[in-house]
């Protein structure tokens, strides 16, 4: 699927403004469903989860953090990108994203203690909205 779609154009109605006209070419070669979507319904939302409540796996030495994408209103779960910041006295493993639905994904992360963990979540989650 490629789609070229309109992000924004008209006049801003608050401040009386024109808006310029963004295109963006937004190419999805699948989905976590399998479904299509018109290519109006592509949706590109990204975010910063700051200081996010990490829970500990029993013994484990995982930890995880839910993190909440409901205003980006997909409608299917989307593709997410997510990486973390702050500062970290050792090496840290890769984190990676599981459970994402529509509305949330969690992110987790192998690691010997939740004090030194990450002080956020810089995100992006590509889908559809409709």
């Amino acid at each position: 699927m490629n789609f070229s779609f309109l992000l924004s154009s008209g006049i801003n109605a608050e401040y009386g403004v024109a808006v310029p006209t963004v295109a963006v070419n937004f190419k999805a070669l699948s989905t976590f469903d399998g479904t299509t979507h018109p290519a109006y319904c592509a949706a590109i939302c990204t975010g910063v989860t700051n200081s996010p409540d990490w829970v500990k796996i029993s013994a484990s030495g995982y930890f995880f953090t839910r993190v909440d994408i409901t205003e980006c209103y997909f409608v299917a779960p989307p593709t997410v990108t997510a990486t973390m910041y702050g500062y970290v006295p050792e090496p840290i493993p890769a984190i990676f994203i599981r459970d994402n639905d529509s509305n949330s994904f969690k992110v987790w992360i192998k690691a010997d203690s939740v004090n030194f963990m990450m002080q956020g979540i810089m995100w992006t989650a590509t889908g559809f909205n409709c």
